[in-house]
């Protein structure tokens, strides 16, 4: 049973200002509903008992705001120091030792509902799979495109970086959410050692996974386009609070 998630949230979120001109993006209220608030309350709901938020930009207001709002879920906080020259892949590493008990993770900017997330870990659980909750790919742009196999099983991770991408029927975009099981946990933590260690401290967590899609089975957990929104962007955002 996963009980830890890790929340990366170091980034500056620029692509959201004014909005972010002096919070996190974590804190972006959609409907007036902060992301982190939804988060760590959906966490909860799924029975995650301990949350690590990785911090980086104003990591003083997410400390002060989960200090002021009551959730039932262990929040502890592990700092980015140099967020303003790395990306979520060295934000990750910091949390590297949670990765080894297993556990949810998502990027910082993700709205979604809690019964997705539920129906993940159900899954993850009686199959013993490692996850990546993904919806059909629809050609939009700047996307982490995911390609699988018939058996869903991923094949390959592509960062398209503003370009489009051809659609078929294994193919995916990530949800910015993964449920990771203690053994991919371990040799996640062994590949972003390994990244470190090699000078990459400026690229996505996806990259890292994959370069070991070989190494390791992970899976797609498709889920629909309605149950979550990435925030980048203004556009995103009034999506999402079409949506939620």
């Amino acid at each position: 049973m996963i009980e830890n998630a890790i929340i990366l949230a170091a980034g500056l979120g620029t692509r959201l200002k004014p909005i972010t001109d002096n919070a996190p993006k974590c804190l972006t209220e959609v409907n007036g509903i902060p992301i982190l608030k939804n988060m760590l309350k959906s966490l909860s709901e799924c029975g995650i008992k301990h949350c690590w938020i990785v911090t980086g930009y104003r990591a003083e207001k997410i400390v002060e705001y989960v200090d002021n709002n009551s959730y039932d879920i262990n929040v502890n906080y592990l700092h980015n120091e140099i967020y303003e020259k790395t990306n979520d892949m060295y934000s990750l590493w910091i949390a590297r030792e949670k990765l080894k008990k297993g556990c949810v993770l998502l990027e910082g900017d993700i709205f979604f509902k809690a019964s997705t997330l539920e129906r993940a870990l159900k899954h993850s659980k009686s199959d013993n799979k490692s996850l990546y909750l993904s919806g059909k790919y629809n050609g939009i742009p700047n996307e982490v495109l995911i390609k699988t196999d018939k058996n869903l099983r991923i094949q390959s991770i592509e960062v398209l970086r503003g370009r489009s991408a051809r659609m078929s029927k294994y193919s995916f975009m990530s949800s910015g959410i993964l449920v990771i099981n203690k053994e991919y946990g371990r040799n996640l933590s062994n590949w972003l050692d390994e990244a470190v260690r090699n000078g990459n401290i400026n690229i996505l967590f996806d990259e890292v996974i994959s370069e070991h899609l070989e190494e390791a089975p992970i899976y797609v957990f498709e889920i629909g386009h309605n149950e979550w929104v990435e925030i980048d962007t203004m556009r995103d955002l009034l999506r999402a609070e079409k949506l939620f």
